[in-house]
This record gives C-alpha cells, structure tokens and sequence, in this order.
C-alpha cells in the first residue's frame, strides 16, 4: 500500500480494521434509527386506531401507496446520490463528493416541486378512487396526503443529508438525528391528535414539525464545520453534474418503492373488488399489516445501508477482498434476521394486532394477513442485502433485475390472478409466491455475471 493510500485508509474508517466489529459498529445505529423511526409508524397508527377510530386508521391506509411514492421519489435522489458519494470519498475525491451532494440537494427540490403539481392534477382523483365514494373517508384522506405533499421538500433534504452522514463514515451522528427527531415526531402527534384534537391533520402536521428539527439540526452540523462535507462550497462544477448518474443508480432503489407503492394500490383495488360488504375491515386490518412489515423492513434497510457504505468505500478504494467479506457478513446478517421476523410474525401476530385496535373482526384479519405475507420472509433480507451490493458497486441492472422483479414480475399479477383461485386470501399469497420468485431471479442474475466475478458476486483475488 502506498503512503497515500496509507493516509487514506487512516482517514477513512471503512478502508481498515477487523470487518465484523466495523460492520455491527455502522450498522448498529443505523438500525436503532430504523427501529425508532419504525416505532414512529406503529405508534402513530395507535393513535389514529384507539384515539380516532378504525375509520381513521382506513384512511390514512388508503394513502399509503401514494405516500410510497413520495418515498419513492425521495429514494430516488438519495439512494443514487449515496453510491456515488460512497465511492468518491473512498478514492479520496473530496472535491467531487462535495458537488455530488450539492447536485443531489438541487434534483431534490426539482423533484418536490414536480410531486406537488403531480398531486393536483392526478393525486386527488386517485384519492377518490381509492376511496370508492365512502366521501369521509376520502376527506380524511385528502387532508393527510396534501400536508405531506406539500411539505415534501423536508423529507427529499433530510433523506439527502441522512444518506451523506452515512456515507462520510458518520452513523452515529445520523442515528441521534434520527432518533431524537423521531422521539419528537410521536410527542408531537400525541399533543396533536390527542391533546388537541385533529385526528389524521394533527399525524401530518406532528410528522411536518418533527422533520423541520431533522433539518435544522443536520443544517447546522454542516454551517459549523462538524461534518467533512459543508452544506454549500464552490466546486467548480454545475448543479446539474450529477443528476444523470443519481438518477440511474437511484432508480432500481427507487422503483422498487415505486412497486410498493403499485402493489399497495393493486391491494387496495383488490380489496375492494373481493372483500365485499368488509371492505372498511378488511382496509383497516391492511393498514396494520402493512405498518408490522414496514416495521420489520425498515431495520433490513439499516443493514443494507451499512453493508453498501462499507462496500461502496472499499470497492472505490480498490480493496475488493475487503468489500467481498463486508457482503458475506451481511448476507448472514441478513439470513438470521429475515428467520426472526418471520416466526415473531407467526407466533405473535394476535397480541401485536391488538396493539392497534380492540375490534376483534378487525385484529383476526389482521393476523390472517400477516402471517401469510410473510410466509417466506426468511429469503427478503438477504436478497435485499444482495441488490444493495450491486447497488454500491455501481451496478443498477443487476441490483434492479432482483429488486424489481419481485414486484413487477410476480406481486402485481399474482394479486389479480390468484383470488380467481383462492378468494380474499389469494391477495395475501401473493407475497411469499413473490419472495420465491425474487429467489429465482437472485440465482440467475449471479449465474450470468459468472464470468465476471467468482459465483458471481465476489470480486476479490482469487
């Protein structure tokens, strides 16, 4: 190793030291992060359940592939932005790295501004579809989705500044961030909701106020010089240098929310053609299925996104035997925790339920879908692990074929085609047929990169 290279290892925390310590290390807070940001989600959805009623929890569900599109979007910019800044700081181009964030924070507000005019001319038609002309419960729902859309622009610069943190080798400072803001989103959403009264307004405008903090705080450790990239600085390259590159790396990331989003759609429209007269139970037991796997999902992105900084870094630097442990750690990483979930989900899928509302029709729903969506759980993380690879090594059709496929190729038609065969609860098969599939998809994709890696994915010596 040259005295350079020397000099960046020693400044760059993933270039060097025992790999298991440094990866429990990163992807620890990381992971606290996703918890509590995902016990923001379930507590929020207490709130509406027991506080407001079932109707209000219904409504907030029915948004919820619009709301992943937001996500989606959001993603987009910061996941792409992230690959790049990875490898940019890891090859010691500061310079580069510093005009990539400013590039990714310019897409951004571009990308906002493009999502509201998408609301008011498309958004609130598909509201009132969703809705299947129960008007309360589109009312409640238009006012949920329109604050959110509206403040936009605070998720897309806090989904940048988080990402940036964890790629300048800063976890930790992210995960306090995150958990601190996160903390103050539910008190917020309690004051407003409870104490005052303003049902699915006061969720929104608790999660607004929480995010403003995010923002300032993540401003001012940039203004004052506490993180290795400022928040402004002339670089000498055009706002626009790195949108082509963020948008390709960004979108099999960003499409595989955007399937989230057109499978949640896909759900609710098949609940509504299947439930029949269950239609506001059948809604209402969805939106808690759906918030238990958010919840479960979101510490799988914590060691993603650990694995990918780690690898990112390396891979940048040229240290392949060093990105090819990282992706043996999280895969294994990633096999245990899927196992975990997938019996937590099965054993204890009645008291959790319960946590959300006391209807008893509703609860046994509920437990009736998530013991079959995640029936094959057990494959999601380390596939997910698999496709954030690729995703930091630069690869997007390799982490898109695995990413998307499941979506695209097998949930959205399973979830039209297999209720023709077994009623209702063919929707909910539909996910762990499409695990499998994703598997499937996995062995080819590394099948034919063979030639390029050993087994396809290691790309160290020997």
């Amino acid at each position: 190793m040259t005295d350079n290279a020397s000099t960046t290892a020693r400044a760059n925390p993933y270039l060097s030291g025992p790999l298991v310590p440094l990866f429990m290390k990163t992807a620890a807070p990381i992971v606290l992060l996703m918890l509590v940001s995902g016990l923001y989600t379930i507590v929020d959805a207490i709130f509406l359940g027991i506080l407001v009623g079932p109707r209000a929890l219904a409504a907030v569900t029915l948004v919820f592939p619009i709301f992943m599109a937001v996500n989606a979007l959001s993603t987009l910019v910061s996941s792409g932005m992230a690959s790049i800044l990875a490898r940019r700081l890891g090859a010691g181009d500061d310079n580069g790295a510093q005009a990539t964030l400013q590039s990714a924070m310019a897409l951004a507000m571009v990308a906002a501004v493009s999502l509201m005019v998408l609301y008011v001319t498309l958004g609130v038609r598909l509201v009132d579809f969703f809705a299947e002309g129960d008007t309360g419960l589109s009312a409640m729902a238009k006012t949920y989705l329109a604050l959110l859309v509206f403040g936009s622009p605070l998720q897309f610069l806090i989904a940048i500044q988080g990402d940036a943190l964890r790629s300048e080798g800063k976890p930790a400072v992210m995960a306090l961030i995150g958990v601190l803001v996160t903390l103050a989103n539910i008190g917020f959403n309690y004051v407003f909701i409870a104490e005052l009264d303003m049902g699915v307004a006061g969720s929104a405008i608790g999660t607004l106020a929480a995010q403003i903090v995010a923002l300032g705080v993540a401003v001012w450790l940039r203004v004052s010089g506490r993180t290795p990239l400022k928040l402004l600085a002339r670089t000498g390259h055009r706002f626009t240098e790195a949108w082509p590159r963020i948008l390709a790396l960004g979108l099999p990331a960003s499409l595989g929310l955007a399937g989230t989003s057109l499978s949640a759609g896909c759900y609710i429209i098949g609940i509504g053609i299947w439930s029949g007269d269950n239609h506001d139970v059948a809604i209402a037991a969805y939106g808690i299925a759906s918030r238990l796997l958010t919840f479960a999902f979101l510490p799988l992105l914590g060691l993603n996104f650990a694995c990918q900084s780690i690898v990112g870094n390396n891979f940048g630097a040229g240290v392949y035997e060093r990105s090819d442990r990282t992706l043996t750690i999280g895969l294994l990483t990633g096999l245990s925790y899927g196992l975990a979930v997938e019996l937590l989900c099965h054993f204890a899928a009645e008291p959790i339920s319960a946590m959300f509302v006391s209807d008893r029709v509703v609860i046994a729903e509920a437990v009736h879908i998530v013991r079959i969506v995640t029936a094959a759980y057990i494959v999601v993380a380390p596939l997910m692990v698999l496709a954030g690879y690729f995703q930091a090594l630069g690869m997007a059709s390799r982490a898109a074929a695995i990413t998307l496929g499941r979506t695209y190729a097998f949930t959205i038609p399973m979830i039209f085609i297999l209720p023709f065969i077994f009623g209702e609860t063919g929707l909910w098969m539909a996910a762990p047929l499409s695990d499998l599939g994703m598997l499937a998809v996995a062995v080819v994709v590394l099948w034919l990169n063979r030639n390029r890696a050993r087994y396809g994915v290691l790309y160290g010596k020997g």
